[in-house]
């Protein structure tokens, strides 16, 4: 008689990529990811495309990555908490589709993680392949991370986070991100921190943990202005900023654009015009269903376990 074979230990590190849209960048994540240092991390693969469009990609990397292909509705928030139902090691990231992993990234992050058990989540800083800042601007050294700089204390792809405490916050706000049904296109990764931190949970940047990721290029960035100022007006609002600290941002954005202005450089007066307009959009705008909502707290969603298995 054969016994079952005995179950994969859950590894150290579980890689959430919700992906739409992106072949060729996510063949390259998953190369990236072949050459890693350790191998103790799974992917989970949350697949927004129609069925089937991933299933090559899949195939060709699974004998080599351990891939847990899963579908979801659209709408990255939605997708990152069916990800996160599924994600069985005590370290979560959040990598894009289209971002790319040094070969010593995921060693660095369990490694940091040891040494600063104080921590329930890390970030660091998104560089291109020249080794430039891409994707913003970021904190210039080694700090805690607060509500005061938060802002610029990286994105997404840099988020590293105990997977505990993504479960005490209640995962992402799904009226927030890209894919959302609503105008708020951005701003769930700092809502999602800014949870984390009103439990008193530590929160740490090193400007040394670098993911790649590619510059945004100009094609739909005003679209992109716009968008993303409504979702930073409305997590402004949720976490209780206060009118002196919109008017601060707003009076950031409009000198901004002033002196963009007198450079003669109008596209970049005409984002930092979208911004402050979209800001305050979304600070002032209604959100049905959220009247409730206590910052802080666990929203009324949590993972979504019903899913199907892709590939």
């Amino acid at each position: 008689m054969h016994s079952d074979p005995e179950p994969l230990a859950p590894p150290q590190l579980s890689l959430l990529v919700c992906t739409r849209g992106r072949s060729a960048q996510l063949a390259r994540l998953f190369a990236s990811l072949e050459s890693q240092s350790v191998g103790d991390f799974e992917v989970v693969l949350v697949d927004q495309n129609e069925p089937g469009v991933l299933d090559d990609i899949v195939a060709r990397h699974r004998g080599r990555l351990r891939i847990d292909h899963v579908r979801s509705l659209p709408g990255l928030s939605r997708a990152r908490n069916v990800g996160l139902a599924r994600c069985r090691a005590p370290l979560v990231a959040f990598p894009d589709d289209d971002c790319w992993y040094r070969p010593t990234l995921v060693e660095e992050v369990v490694r940091l993680f040891a040494q600063h058990p104080e921590a329930d989540a890390l970030m660091g800083r998104t560089i291109d392949a020249q080794g430039r800042e891409s994707l913003g601007a970021f904190l210039k050294s080694d700090q805690a991370i607060g509500r005061r700089n938060v802002w610029s204390a990286g994105n997404s792809n840099t988020l590293f986070v105990r997977r505990t405490a993504a479960e005490a916050v209640g995962g992402f706000d799904e009226t927030l991100g890209v894919g959302a049904a609503t105008p708020f296109r951005s701003g769930e990764e700092t809502d999602f921190l800014l949870r984390i931190l009103r439990q008193d949970r530590a929160v740490i940047f090193r400007h040394a943990l670098t993911v790649h990721h590619d510059q945004v290029g100009n094609q739909g960035r005003h679209k992109r202005a716009s968008d993303y100022a409504r979702g930073f007006g409305r997590v402004l609002r949720l976490h209780r900023y206060g009118l002196p600290y919109l008017g601060l941002r707003l009076a950031r954005f409009t000198a901004s654009g002033a002196r963009a202005l007198l450079r003669g450089d109008a596209r970049t007066a005409l984002d930092k015009a979208l911004w402050a307009v979209g800001t305050a959009a979304g600070f002032f705008a209604a959100l049905p269903g959220s009247a409730g909502r206590v910052p802080g707290g666990a929203p009324s969603w949590r993972f979504r376990a019903g899913v199907t298995r892709g590939g």
